[in-house]
């Protein structure tokens, strides 16, 4: 397992990468070229260990700071590290409720920080993603986003926390109108803004060449779904190449593409049909086929 932040404004560059016999995930974090500092963050825990001898699955997270440079960027870090490190120190648990706890425990942490002079009112925005057996489990506060490949279909997964989002849900706008809409960009839920928090869990099964994406708005603002699907499929089976280099297409796309907003991705290419993982001691966790 490799992370590596690099110098810049705000988070820098933040880029990682893991192969293990059962998935590869990638992760690339950069400010683009519209704004200064980058207020996103990321992160993953993903033993390299054979995971027989996990004790829990592995873990990928990205967040989207809010609250000025200063203070984003800090909400963002803090959610994540918290996250990782609730996740990889909490007592046993279902992984549903364990990646639920992760959430809530970013949440306080970053309403915590936010007591601190300089930081008041800053927040961020999370999506992390956890596989366990034959599932996949994805917890979301706010607007990032998460998505399903299988073949070259692409499906979102999570639903947007934002004023448009809930008028998308009312039908009381078209995608169409959600595209420009004034409204696009207030939020209605966010870790940060409350000690508790709401935080949606999302289960779907999980295939041999799935591949998951969670990303910042900097990218699923520029790139479409669709295009996300034909990406994907594009450089992995086309070109037979890894989750690192769909992470770098995808963020690329996005910054030739002038993207509004910092950009960010996390890539997890499910590589077999065995449950992830099959740690012996957990299996009563997760589900069986």
């Amino acid at each position: 397992m490799s992370i590596e932040a690099s110098g810049g404004a705000g988070n820098g560059v933040i880029a990682g990468h893991g192969v293990l016999a059962k998935l590869a995930w990638a992760l690339r974090s950069e400010p683009g070229d519209v704004r200064p500092h980058n207020e996103d963050y990321a992160g993953a825990f993903a033993p390299t260990t054979p995971d027989d001898s996990w004790d829990r699955g592995p873990l990928v997270v990205v967040a989207d700071g809010l609250g000025g440079h200063a203070a984003g960027e800090v909400a963002s870090r803090v959610a994540v590290e918290a996250a990782i490190a609730d996740w990889t120190r909490g007592a046993a648990q279902a992984p549903r409720q364990a990646l639920r706890s992760a959430v809530r425990t970013a949440n306080v942490a970053v309403y915590d920080a936010a007591l601190e002079s300089g930081r008041h009112g800053m927040g961020t925005t999370m999506t992390a993603l956890t596989l366990a057996g034959h599932s996949g489990l994805v917890a979301n506060v706010g607007d990032r986003r998460a998505y399903l490949v299988r073949g070259d279909e692409c499906s979102q997964l999570t639903s947007d926390h934002s004023k448009v989002g809930e008028m998308l849900r009312m039908r009381l706008i078209t995608p169409e109108q959600a595209t420009n809409h004034p409204a696009r960009s207030m939020l209605t839920r966010s870790l940060g803004a409350d000690a508790a928090v709401q935080v949606d869990i999302v289960e779907t099964d999980v295939a041999r060449d799935d591949v998951f994406i969670l990303c910042s708005d900097g990218l699923w603002d520029a790139v479409a779904r669709d295009e996300l699907g034909k990406i994907v499929s594009s450089v992995l089976h086309e070109r037979g190449q890894t989750a690192v280099d769909v992470t770098a297409a995808l963020v690329d796309l996005a910054i030739k593409r002038d993207a509004p907003d910092n950009v960010s991705a996390a890539v997890v290419h499910v590589l077999s049909d065995r449950p992830i993982p099959a740690a012996a001691g957990r299996r009563s966790l997760f589900r069986r086929r």
